[in-house]
């Protein structure tokens, strides 16, 4: 009877705890709340059901297009040693920052979304979770990268004698190294850890100090390049002129870069401000974001087809890698048939 009692005691002092623990511990769904509408996507509406489902067909396309377009660019780089310069290895770090994107990002947000159509309330919230965290983290990443890329153009103007000298294949590395690990420590730290906005202001004011930099960069070097011309036109040295139009070409397809990559986040900063001048959230709003999401994504496919419009010498290589993988694809098939 005694030994009853005591089991009895722990099963109900184990329900408490369990009980307990549930109230105080928040759900993923209920720390998304502030950014959510919970009750809202209860009874979704019929068209944003045909915006999630075509959004997310458009997305799988894609992210498929993306992950076969810079893994492609990134073997290439790799494979061509004629391509470890400074300038390639930046647009190779932009390819990685595209590829997980496209491992990460894009896939989270296509289940999130299935998940909300089929009331799967807890899957979408982590689904939610995932994509918000890594399309921060990645998205950053490409946006320090594009930030690197255009100091990169005008060192090389601002120093042009010294510039083999000072920037290395070497510094470049290390540099993408220190702002990977730095980005994606304030990222995991921001979602995980420190829940205080202060933070999150610091992190939107770097990235604005970032972009005013960016574009005093650019204002410098189109400044400059038109002095240049000029002096160059009057001096008439065709010399002279070869080496500023390669110059002209490399920072216009970093300009092409990074009007692209602004260009995509048009829609979401109008949806998102739309979305917070609402009292109570407009799931037409909110269709519209869902597709904006999608656009942002849709930047990953975008950039290796720039490089291979804009970069000759990438693009031959890309097409000797695929040539090499095919060769190898080839022989391995003969391997294969041929009679024990």
């Amino acid at each position: 009877m005694e030994n009853g009692r005591k089991v009895c005691f722990n099963v109900i002092m184990a329900n408490l705890t369990l009980q307990n623990h549930t109230k105080t511990t928040p759900s993923v769904c209920q720390t998304l709340q502030p950014f959510l509408d919970m009750e809202a996507r209860e009874n979704l509406p019929q068209f944003y059901i045909i915006m999630s489902i075509s959004t997310c067909v458009i997305s799988l396309i894609m992210c498929c297009t993306a992950l076969l377009l810079n893994s492609v660019v990134i073997l290439a780089i790799w494979r061509t040693p004629s391509l470890h310069q400074p300038s390639h290895i930046l647009l190779c770090t932009l390819a990685v920052a595209d590829f997980f994107v496209a491992l990460t990002s894009q896939p989270s947000f296509m289940v999130a979304e299935l998940s909300l159509i089929r009331g799967k309330m807890e899957l979408y919230c982590v689904a939610v979770f995932i994509h918000f965290y890594t399309a921060w983290m990645f998205n950053g990443i490409s946006f320090l990268t594009l930030s690197a890329v255009s100091i990169e153009r005008y060192l090389a103007l601002r120093f042009h004698l010294r510039y083999t000298e000072l920037i290395t294949t070497t510094r470049v590395v290390i540099t993408v190294i220190i702002y990977w690990l730095i980005w994606v420590t304030c990222i995991t730290l921001l979602w995980f850890w420190v829940k205080d906005k202060l933070f999150t202001y610091i992190l939107v004011a770097f990235c604005f100090l970032i972009l005013t930099v960016v574009t005093r960069c650019y204002v410098t070097i189109f400044k400059t390049v038109k002095r240049h011309n000029k002096q160059i036109q009057d001096s008439q040295l065709q010399q002279g002129q070869e080496s500023i139009f390669r110059y002209r070409r490399t920072t216009n397809t970093m300009v092409i870069l990074i009007s692209a990559f602004v260009l995509s986040y048009f829609p979401f900063i109008i949806t998102t401000a739309i979305s917070a001048s609402q009292a109570k959230e407009d799931m037409k709003t909110s269709a519209a974001h869902c597709f904006a999401v999608a656009i942002i994504s849709a930047n990953s496919t975008a950039n290796p087809l720039i490089y291979f419009w804009r970069v000759e010498e990438l693009r031959e290589a890309a097409k000797q890698t695929l040539r090499k993988c095919h060769l190898m694809t080839a022989k391995q098939s003969d391997v294969e048939l041929e009679p024990r």
